[in-house]
């Protein structure tokens, strides 16, 4: 398997088991409830990998000026999809943009311990 898709799959599972236990920390309980937040990690998350790669590689901005517009896409979508499909949770945007803050720091601590790629220095 080449880089790449050890890349996607090595973020997306990262992205599910931190959000999926964010969201069990938060209360979230019920089969169909916790696919949900799955779900929106496996529509996100690859784009995201895969908009920071490109960005890392081909603009020679600081990472903060395409990092916060992709993650607040990100924010804005799952919201949207906890909002629609998620009946019981009271606060939505509240819990998207706490779920990604936390799977987004604790990536960087990842990142930073080597444990995954470094989309900066790509």
């Amino acid at each position: 398997m080449g880089f790449l898709p050890k890349v996607l799959a090595f973020c997306l599972g990262c992205t599910i088991l931190l959000e999926t236990s964010f969201a069990l920390f938060a209360g979230i309980r019920g089969r169909k409830n916790l696919l949900t937040v799955v779900l929106a990690q496996i529509i996100t998350n690859p784009a995201v990998v895969l908009l920071m790669l490109w960005c890392g590689m081909n603009l020679r901005w600081h990472h903060a000026m395409y990092e916060l517009p992709i993650e607040s896409a990100v924010v804005v979508v799952e919201w949207l999809l906890y909002k629609n499909f998620l009946r019981d949770l009271k606060r939505p945007f509240a819990f998207s943009l706490a779920a990604n803050y936390f799977s987004y720091s604790f990536g960087i601590v990842l990142s930073y311990l080597g444990f995954m790629p470094n989309f900066y220095d790509v």
